[in-house]
Order: structure tokens, then C-alpha cells, then sequence
């Protein structure tokens, strides 16, 4: 399995001038001349998970995702409406609940909850709705100053 590609302003790695070429236009391919994020939320998604979808489109649609990563963003609030759900039961009913013979034990929504809250932040994080994932697509390489014998021993 290859590595996560990297936008090419962010990449540390020294290109030359054809790898370069190839990367911007790999990265224009990914993010133009595609259909643009659907705007109203699918019709099969849950009412919560419609909900998270309206809330969030406007700043996606402002992110480099396209029609192609919908189906990312349909996890992404499918899980969410995982999550609020769960955290709903879990406030309703307790963290823990007694089995049969009178013993505490951790309520079965408390695993739900962990993994709809790792589904979630993968998911954010492929999408660029976190803000490191965002900074890892915008915040350009900084030029390093090329260092001299005299910088390094003085």
C-alpha cells in the first residue's frame, strides 16, 4: 500500500523539476474540472445524519473535495448520527447497567460510542474537516535557508 499523497506545497521532499510538474498536475486533476460536492444531503441518510450533512456542505464545498468523496462524507455523518445517538442512551441509561446477577458492568453503548467517535475522527481527517488535515493541504512548504560551514560550526 502506497503512502498518503501529499500536496506538493506541504511535501519536504526534494522533486525535480518533471516530478513537480506531474504532482500540480495530478493535484489540479484531483481537485478541478470534477463535479463540485452535492449540496443537499442524500435522501437515505438518517434525520441527524441529514442534519450534519447541512451543516458542514458549506465549508466542504470550500475544502479541495469533490462529487467523488461523497461517499466519505455520507460515513462521516452516518457516524456522527452513530455517535449522538449513543451518547443520547448513554445519558439516558447510565455508563453502567447490572447483568443478571446484580454486577455492574459497562454499558454495551460505551463501545459503540469509542468507535463511532474513531470512525468519526478518521473519517474528518480524510475529508480535511480537522485542522491538522487542513493544514496539511494549505500551509506551504517553508523555504529552509541553505546552511553554510559557518553555521553549522560557528
Amino acid at each position: 500500500m502506497s503512502k498518503k499523497f501529499k500536496v506538493l506545497d506541504s511535501n519536504k521532499k526534494n522533486f525535480t523539476k518533471n516530478e513537480i510538474a506531474e504532482r500540480k498536475e495530478a493535484e489540479n486533476l484531483a481537485g478541478d474540472g470534477l463535479e463540485p460536492m452535492q449540496v443537499t444531503p442524500p435522501k437515505h441518510l438518517n434525520p441527524v445524519a441529514k442534519y450534519e450533512y447541512k451543516r458542514i456542505i458549506k465549508d466542504v464545498q470550500k475544502l479541495p473535495l469533490r462529487n467523488l468523496d461523497r461517499a466519505m462524507l455520507e460515513s462521516y455523518c452516518l457516524w456522527y448520527s452513530v455517535f449522538k445517538e449513543a451518547s443520547r442512551k448513554l445519558s439516558e441509561q447510565g455508563i453502567t447497567i447490572t447483568d443478571e446477577d446484580g454486577n455492574y458492568i459497562e454499558h454495551p453503548m460505551v463501545r459503540t460510542l469509542e468507535k463511532a467517535t474513531k470512525n468519526i475522527r478518521s473519517t474528518a481527517s480524510e475529508l480535511g474537516l480537522t485542522v491538522d488535515s487542513r493544514l496539511r493541504i494549505y500551509i506551504p512548504k517553508e523555504n529552509e535557508k541553505k546552511k553554510t560551514l559557518k553555521d553549522v560550526f560557528g
